[in-house]
């Protein structure tokens, strides 16, 4: 890592992409770092949510044997791979050169490893050591053992010596980009299966999952149905974890985007949809807030099939009205707002004002058509008009918003963002 970048090769298997490449300890030692903590998700401000149920721990033996062993073995190895989570919101930028990938990471990232290391509470760890626990706190042990024989010793050159030699070892990485808490445990699983037994329990507890019924699940298997279904509006439109693709077939939205935004709809928040995983069902019919949340009772009373079905008619209606802006080629990135996670969203959150302004508890063919007709004429063909932004998510749901409910008190508001997001 240079100037807050990681850098390595694009490995492609099964249609996941990661990235393989090598880093000095001293570079991975100042984006990362040992914590008993696991991020989860993020809110709508881009703070990190915890896991609140779990601490993932490590055996003080075995950190203080890996520490011994590179303060005592001159020729300590490590070829195994660390493994890392990097969340997408963290990344600054990423491009191609040369063949390897570089990806800049925001100054936030290496700010806030050092404050934690200096014991502030508030700070946040991003980038997740999917595995390699063990090996990071043996390590961050050593550097600690050698500063204060540093501190202590009559030839300090000696060991400062060791520590610098330390430092710059170079460790192979793999890096996996946003993906979900179950993907990673996953990851987990499958590289420890191959060197003795994982059980599931210990995966579970690890990454603080739940095998039984969970709204994550329940969204996962609808985003499934969805994208199998030929009729479906979704029809080979999501990219799955573990398929295979290739350059010829691109689906334009992620399985993780389409989750979260279902999930969204049955909890709170990303910190509530955490504690939603351990609960039964009907307790969900309970609700902390007063947030306006369409599938929660459907989830809570084991009616799936209507949050599909909601899902089906609306982007169906989407489809029937909008159909040369909704057919998508899978062969390009996509072409308009309307083909991307971008329109995705902004059409989500249209969905839930709907549902709650009409209360609508019946699906069909028609259910949704005279709200999706009033969107004709908004030009959303236009990526100048409507660019695939963070912005440009918020002016494409203010105009549909503006256009379905043109009466709405909120309509001035509305038009005074759009037009400020505009001049941005």
């Amino acid at each position: 890592m240079e100037n807050n970048k990681i850098k390595g090769f694009l490995v492609n298997q099964n249609g996941q992409d990661f990235i393989i490449g090598k880093a000095k300890i001293k570079e991975i030692l100042s984006y990362t770092m040992y914590t008993e903590r696991l991020i989860i998700g993020f809110d709508e401000d881009e703070i990190p949510i915890y896991n609140e149920h779990i601490q993932r721990k490590v055996e003080e033996s075995r950190i203080n044997k890996i520490a011994d062993f590179l303060i005592n073995d001159d020729t300590a190895t490590f070829p195994t791979n660390i493994v890392l989570g990097i969340p997408a919101n963290v990344i600054e930028s990423q491009n191609v050169e040369n063949d390897m990938l570089m990806i800049t990471l925001k100054k936030c990232v290496e700010d806030d490893v050092r404050k934690a290391k200096q014991g502030d509470a508030n700070a946040h760890v991003y980038i997740t050591i999917i595995d390699g626990q063990h090996r990071i706190a043996g390590i961050e042990r050593a550097v600690e053992k050698l500063t204060k024989i540093i501190d202590k010793s009559d030839n300090k050159e000696f060991y400062i010596n060791k520590l610098n030699d330390l430092l710059n070892i170079e460790l192979v990485i793999s890096c996996f980009i946003d993906k979900s808490l179950e993907y990673e445990a996953m990851i987990f699983s499958t590289i420890n299966r191959t060197q003795k037994r994982v059980s599931q329990d210990l995966v579970y507890s690890l990454f603080g999952l739940n095998e039984n019924d969970t709204p994550y699940k329940s969204a996962l298997e609808i985003t499934l149905a969805l994208n199998g279904h030929p009729k479906s509006p979704f029809y080979q439109r999501v990219k799955l974890y573990g398929a295979n693709y290739d350059n010829s077939f691109i689906p334009p939205l992620s399985q993780s985007s389409m989750i979260k935004k279902i999930v969204s709809f049955i909890s709170e928040s990303f910190r509530e949809a955490e504690n939603d995983r351990y609960k039964k069902r009907t307790e969900l019919n309970k609700q902390k807030g007063k947030k306006y949340l369409p599938f929660r009772s459907y989830y809570a009373n084991g009616m799936d099939k209507c949050i599909a079905d909601c899902l089906f008619y609306y982007f169906s209606s989407v489809r029937k009205y909008f159909p040369d802006l909704w057919e998508y080629d899978t062969q390009r990135n996509p072409t308009n707002v309307l083909q991307s996670t971008v329109g995705f969203d902004a059409l989500m959150t249209l969905l839930k004002d709907i549902l709650s302004e009409e209360r609508i508890t019946i699906f069909d063919n028609n259910t949704f058509d005279k709200y999706v007709l009033k969107l004709k004429g908004l030009q959303m063909e236009d990526t100048i008009k409507f660019p695939m932004t963070t912005a440009g998510k918020k002016i494409l749901y203010n105009s549909m918003f503006v256009k379905v409910f043109p009466a709405h008190p909120s309509v001035p508001e509305k038009i005074k963002e759009i037009e400020s997001k505009r001049e941005q």
